[in-house]
């Protein structure tokens, strides 16, 4: 395990063509010409030391073997002279040894041993003296072989023990500049690659490394942190500059909605005069499209004949233009006026185009030749419209009484409208039971006239009993339930006709009260397939009109019925809810249709308002509903805005009892 642990430190390492292996090559590289250089040096010295061991020994052979031997060539001792040549021989790298007998002026081989050879590493020769004479010479030489043996020996010893130690210092150099150095340099190489400029880019933080400049850190972690702090500085220049093209955006498309929807002529003139661009609105002034009124001269399209060359001498010599009255001609041969003023737009120090505005005034100066007219005739049109003004209030008055006795009439008539929309209902409803009922009774009737046959003519049965007794049974049961229904609607219909014709003031509670509405409605509610949710507490009583609290529902559900859920394919469903909260009795009505038009909606309590207008919609339902609340319970009803559907939030004074 320790093993792995230690070759996966070098993992990293193996990344083609990356800095540590190039660190690698040149560590080997220096490390193995440095081996090369000390091996050779190493070799040289060696090879001097050798050089000298042989000179040395050659010496040797001057200071003790000449002597013996001249006294021994003179004896003529061959004997003694063939151990001396031993003697010679053994010492270190000897190769040649000849001895030569001089006689008179000729030098006479006389004994040699060792491998001659044409050339010797190292030779010399030496003189045989005794006496004074000299007897003979002495040749030595000694051969190099050995010594180079030794030093290619030892040249491949130092070359592998140096190979070894360089490729292991060089690999823990290596790996001490991957751990220091290599490792986080990849790492803020793999951060910059994966950068994105964002607000939310993470800091880079080295391994083991602090987050913070301190005193221990070193030039890595100064990196890190201007790195950092350039990552943050380009992610903050770059949210300026995208904000700042954001607005630029913005205000260059305010700018063209502006421009594009303005009344104002507004158009941009090169140096010729010619326009280069124009907006929409010279557009309808002059009949002409803007392809046609492009490059156009300026002068052509909105100056008259006899003023062009009072203009084009103010332009050609960039006299100030503001605010002056120019006459016209569109393409219908009409005469308009507009209020032009130009400013010139530099490019440098050069006006490179002319920004003109021209706002049509052709109406005002209409008004004011009207007005001019109006005045000559002042005194008599004042006594003209006077008593025409006069009469004009005379007959307003007269129409406004009568607005209001039909406004009234209509009231009533929307009152009444609604009880006979809940006859029509109840009608409706009790017809189903009734039906049944009779049904019910014909049957009964014909089986009672089947009784009489049988007990007539002796052919009754047990079997026959039971079985009539059985039909007996569930045609009295369906007769009496239907019977029920049909009196229980009777009932809730007689209570809210009482209640709608009358103004009676009674104890009365409320939840009672909204069912017999819902009741009498059943079958309207049906045709809309529309479902009523109520949420009143049962015990809930109040001191005050039932008939006016009808009013109210049946107002509010039809008004949902007619207008908001007519064509709408989405929930039918309306919520009643009654509360009470302190001495305040909340009734909140919700429904789920397409709610009220916003033209309509702030105006929607006033008379006459719907949005039925010619198809059968008075707009008095929510006008009464306002009236009731306001006028008769001095409460609040108000128009909750913004919500899906028709939402109405219905405040009224509490009264427990008469007493209260």
């Amino acid at each position: 395990m320790k093993t792995k642990k230690i070759f996966s430190l070098f993992k990293p390492l193996k990344f083609r063509n990356s800095l540590s292996n190039r660190l690698l090559s040149y560590i080997l590289l220096c490390s193995s010409a440095l081996a090369v250089i000390i091996t050779l040096i190493q070799l040289m010295w060696d090879f001097q030391q050798d050089v000298g061991k042989i000179e040395a020994s050659i010496d040797q052979i001057e200071s003790s073997f000449l002597q013996p031997m001249a006294a021994s060539l003179w004896n003529l001792d061959e004997e003694q002279i063939q151990i001396q040549i031993e003697g010679i021989m053994n010492l270190s790298d000897m190769q040649y040894v000849l001895i030569h007998e001089v006689l008179g002026n000729t030098e006479v081989p006389l004994i040699e041993q060792g491998t001659l050879k044409e050339k010797f590493d190292i030779s010399r020769k030496f003189d045989l003296t005794y006496q004074g004479e000299v007897v003979g010479t002495l040749f030595v030489a000694a051969s190099l072989e050995k010594v180079y043996d030794r030093l290619i020996e030892k040249s491949l010893l130092i070359l592998v023990s140096q190979t070894i130690k360089t490729m292991v210092v060089s690999i823990c150099i290596l790996f001490i500049i991957y751990y220091m150095v290599i490792r986080h340099v990849n790492k803020i190489a793999l951060y910059t690659r994966n950068i994105k400029l964002s607000t939310h880019n993470k800091d880079l933080i080295l391994d083991g490394r602090n987050h913070h400049i301190s005193s221990s850190s070193d030039e890595l972690d100064e990196l890190v942190y201007l790195l950092n702090k350039m990552q943050k500085r380009i992610v903050a220049e770059l949210t300026d500059k995208e904000i700042a093209i954001e607005e630029l955006q913005q205000e260059r498309d305010f700018s063209a909605t502006i421009i594009n929807s303005s009344s104002t002529v507004i158009c941009c003139l090169d140096n010729n005069f010619k326009i280069s661009t124009i907006n929409p609105a010279a557009v309808i002034l002059t009949g002409y499209s803007q392809e046609e009124l492009n490059q156009k001269n300026w002068l052509d399209i909105f100056v008259l004949d006899d003023r062009k060359e009072e203009l084009l001498s103010k332009l050609t010599q960039n006299e100030a233009i503001h605010s002056i009255e120019i006459d016209m001609h569109d393409q219908m041969g009409e005469i308009n006026t507009l209020l032009w003023t130009f400013s010139a737009f530099y490019e440098g120090m050069n006006i490179k185009y002319l920004i003109g505005f021209g706002h049509d005034i052709t109406p005002q100066k209409q008004i004011e030749f009207e007005i001019k007219q109006l005045n000559d005739q002042l005194e008599e049109k004042v006594n003209i419209r006077t008593a025409a003004l006069t009469e004009s209030n005379q007959q307003i008055t007269h129409t406004l009484e009568q607005l209001k006795r039909t406004q009234q009439t209509l009231v009533e008539s929307e009152k009444m409208a609604s009880l006979g929309g809940l006859v029509a209902g109840v009608a409706h409803e009790i017809n189903t039971p009734i039906g049944i009922s009779v049904t019910a009774a014909s049957f009964l009737q014909e089986e009672i006239d089947t009784l009489k046959n049988k007990l007539t003519s002796n052919s009754l049965s047990r079997t026959y009993v039971e079985e009539l007794i059985v039909r007996l049974t569930e045609s009295g049961r369906l007769l009496n339930g239907n019977l029920k229904r049909a009196a229980d609607l009777i009932s809730s219909f007689k209570q809210v006709a009482v209640d709608q014709s009358s103004e009676a003031c009674y104890s009365f509670k409320l939840a009672e009260n909204v069912d017999q509405v819902v009741t009498s409605l059943k079958h309207k509610l049906k045709q809309s397939r529309c479902q009523v949710f109520i949420e009143c507490p049962e015990d809930l009583s109040i001191y005050s009109f039932p008939g006016s609290f009808v009013q109210i529902y049946s107002n509010l559900i039809l008004n949902s019925l007619i207008h908001g859920f007519e064509d709408w394919e989405g929930k039918r469903e309306i919520y009643i809810e009654l509360k009470l909260e302190g001495d305040t009795l909340h009734l909140n009505y919700r429904d789920t249709g397409k709610g009220i038009p916003d033209e309509i909606a702030d105006r929607i309590f006033d008379p006459f308002v719907t949005s039925k207008r010619g198809s059968g919609g008075s707009g008095l339902g929510t006008h009464i509903v306002y009236n009731i609340v306001n006028q008769l319970f001095k409460g609040d009803i108000q128009y909750i805005l913004g919500e899906q559907g028709c939402h109405f939030e219905i405040r009224i004074p509490y009264k427990a009892n008469m007493d209260s």
